[in-house]
């Protein structure tokens, strides 16, 4: 295991109390946004009160002209289209608005998704031509196609033109397409440089009945209501783990208040399954509880399913979808256990040393599905690069997941000569390659992953936002922290540590591993309920007198408001 460092996050003073002057703040809100890059009172404002209003134009995203006029082209002349997208829930809800808003101007249009099983990532030939051979004019591909030159060029040859939706890294070829929409691209001014696809998918609809408006297109039908489509759009934005700034913090920010309130038969229906019943959630509650439950079944079954659940105008149909999706979610995670365990095995059995610099495994009893889930757990537990792999004959596909202080994408560029294809973004990425190539990409990985870190210490750090004991916290203090919110990736929850806290009580809970920890905390004044979850194998730390790292809520639990800590990290108070 790596030593754990605990680093403040660093924040300018002269901006800290001009953000206090300015905003009339209190100085722990105004260090806080400080210590997220939001450094300017005009900046804060934006931060603090997102706005639809605000969102960046979609016209200044390279391509978008050509990919408007063609669809525009397509609608007109009453052309095929057809939707190819990714099975994870960022692929899915990109389809699903999609289909949805054609339906709304009463257009039909086909999709197809395929198997993560059986085809892995990408656009593929025999899909092309099977596409080809529907009677397809245009080819709109989203949340794939950027590394797809060959088969574009398959699909323009059958006649068809592309348009290609994504927002992975690029490679050194782009396919042929009519026109590419990916903020990635070098000579793109779209400012929100890391969207999801959803996201971009949400812009091309803002400049499509931008465009259709002008043209005089809702003067004989209703025009669509596009902030009702904010749901999908947050649901994926969140799911992909993309960074929550800039225009993605408006996109969550008001798709989780139409998440809340949605009519959709199959969000209201993922809501039940998942035991969300309050009209307000949290991104985490879409990260941890919906997101899965979608991504499930593209893992193990056929993620078109996901669609049909977010499109049907039926709940009846949408509640049988998502008890399916649900038991789905339940073998996903008896999965993922199975393989966890394994993978710690083998490393037990490999000898790794307590701190590897990059971790690559593989088995034949492995899910290609599910190996994705494992690889970033592995990372949280040995903060480290991961790559994990399920043999299929003589190939191996699988998925990475990396750190922050290394880029993937960057790191498998250097390892090309060993890889049959890859494709992915700084944090994640998808490969296959020959069984007995996995030694030579094992070696050349872990060399790139080295030469990113350039000697660099690759202890585990966490970054807290400064030191905050429980005794000063009030519920006033709280509910300012909220206004920081929706948190996530480039907008972390506050974490704040504190020191000596008397243990009274420790225990474990949850049914099975990894099991979470509970325990009764005091200082001078007061009792905290604290909750750490996943960290059931820190019971025996929980002695005498600890340190924590940790984020406040309220519990309201029987009619009362009582301050919970739920810790991140502990130390005894002695180191």
């Amino acid at each position: 295991m790596t030593q754990t460092v605990w680093q403040e996050r660093h924040a300018d003073a002269h901006a800290v109390r001009s953000l206090c002057d300015e905003l009339g703040i209190s100085g722990l809100l105004a260090k806080l946004l400080v210590q997220r890059g939001v450094e300017t009172p005009e900046k804060a404002r934006m931060f603090l009160s997102p706005s639809l209003s605000r969102l960046d134009d979609p016209r200044h995203m390279l391509g978008m002209p050509a990919a408007v006029d063609r669809l525009i082209q397509a609608i007109e002349k009453k052309e095929k289209i057809f939707i190819y997208g990714d099975y994870d829930a960022d692929g899915v809800t990109s389809i699903s608005v999609l289909v949805l808003f054609f339906r709304r101007l009463g257009i039909e249009v086909d999709y197809l998704i395929p198997s993560r099983l059986d085809d892995g990532y990408g656009l593929h030939e025999k899909y092309v031509d099977e596409i080809s051979g529907k009677g397809c004019r245009l080819l709109v591909t989203v949340d794939c196609g950027i590394s797809n030159v060959s088969e574009v060029e398959s699909a323009v040859r059958l006649g068809m033109d592309v348009i290609i939706v994504d927002h992975h890294q690029l490679a050194k070829e782009l396919p042929p397409a009519s026109a590419i929409l990916n903020p990635c691209q070098p000579e793109c001014r779209f400012p929100t440089r890391h969207l999801s696809a959803v996201g971009v998918c949400f812009n091309l609809l803002i400049a499509l009945r931008t465009e259709l408006r002008a043209r005089g297109w809702f003067s004989s039908c209703e025009e669509p209501n596009l902030k009702e489509f904010l749901d999908l759009v947050c649901l994926g934005t969140i799911a992909d783990v993309v960074p929550l700034t800039e225009e993605n913090r408006i996109i969550a920010t008001f798709g989780l208040q139409e998440l809340g309130v949605s009519k959709r038969p199959g969000i209201a229906a993922l809501k039940e399954l998942s035991g969300l019943h309050a009209p307000k959630l949290e991104a985490g509650q879409v990260g941890f509880r919906l997101a899965p439950r979608i991504n499930a079944v593209g893992r193990i079954g056929l993620a078109s399913k996901a669609v049909d659940l977010l499109t049907t105008d039926s709940y009846s149909v949408a509640l049988a979808l998502a008890k399916e999706m649900d038991r789905a979610n339940q073998q996903r995670q008896n999965i993922e256990q199975k393989i966890l365990l394994e993978a710690l095995e083998q490393l037990k059995a490999l000898g790794k040393a307590a701190r590897p610099t990059s971790l690559v495994m593989a088995s034949d009893s492995w899910h290609v599905g599910v190996v994705g889930i494992v690889a970033s757990r592995l990372v949280d537990r040995y903060n480290c690069p991961v790559v994990m792999l399920a043999f299929e004959g003589e190939y191996a596909r699988g998925s990475a997941r990396g750190t922050k202080n290394v880029h993937l994408y960057k790191a498998l560029q250097k390892c090309v000569e060993h890889l049959e294809a890859f494709g992915g973004h700084r944090m994640a990425a998808g490969l296959k390659l020959q069984r007995d190539k996995l030694n030579e990409f094992r070696r050349a990985f872990d060399t790139a992953i080295t030469g990113q870190l350039e000697g660099a210490q690759i202890d585990r750090v966490i970054e807290v936002d400064g030191e905050l004991q429980p005794a000063d916290l009030t519920l006033e203090i709280i509910d300012e922290l909220k206004s920081l919110a929706p948190f996530g990736l480039g907008n972390p929850e506050p974490l704040f540590v504190a020191r000596n806290l008397a243990v009274k009580s420790a225990r474990l809970v949850g049914r099975e591993p990894p099991y979470h920890l509970k325990a009764v905390l005091a200082d001078e004044k007061c009792t905290y309920d604290m909750i750490g979850f996943g960290l059931g194998d820190r019971l025996d730390e929980m002695q005498e007198k600890i340190d924590v790292i940790y984020t406040a809520s309220i519990n309201n639990w029987n009619a009362g408001n009582s301050i919970q800590l739920r810790v991140r990290d502990i130390k005894s108070s002695r180191d």
